[in-house]
């Protein structure tokens, strides 16, 4: 049996996807970065910073899931994105919108798709 692969597209002309995900490590820094166009950092309890390799004119949608190995009530939750310095902010928080780090497990990741307009036509 043979896999195929199709590309994914949007119906607006200029957009494409950002895919990637990052396993969180508590109070360290991400690691095991699955995608290409950008960067994670840890800024704080539960707050990432992804950095874009390159600006893009316009945000289409933005979206980003917690995978995690317990049934703990946790989100991820995105924050704006900043032209001028290429970085959206997502955050991980728990039912009562408190920030919470998320621990080291090989279940556990932050995964995102951003749609973003590639240029401004």
């Amino acid at each position: 049996m043979s896999h195929v692969l199709f590309p994914i597209s949007c119906n607006q002309r200029g957009v494409e996807p950002v895919v990637g995900s990052f396993a969180p490590d508590t109070a360290n820094p991400p690691t095991a970065l699955n995608g290409a166009g950008f960067t994670v950092a840890r800024t704080s309890q539960g707050l990432f910073t992804v950095t874009f390799d390159q600006v893009f004119p316009d945000f289409v949608a933005f979206d980003a899931h917690l995978q995690h190995v317990t049934a703990a009530a946790r989100y991820a939750q995105v924050g704006v994105y900043v032209a001028a310095s290429k970085t959206l902010q997502i955050r991980v928080v728990d039912g009562s919108g408190n920030v919470q780090d998320v621990a080291a497990d090989a279940a556990s990741r932050v995964n995102f798709v951003a749609w973003v307009r590639s240029s401004s036509a």
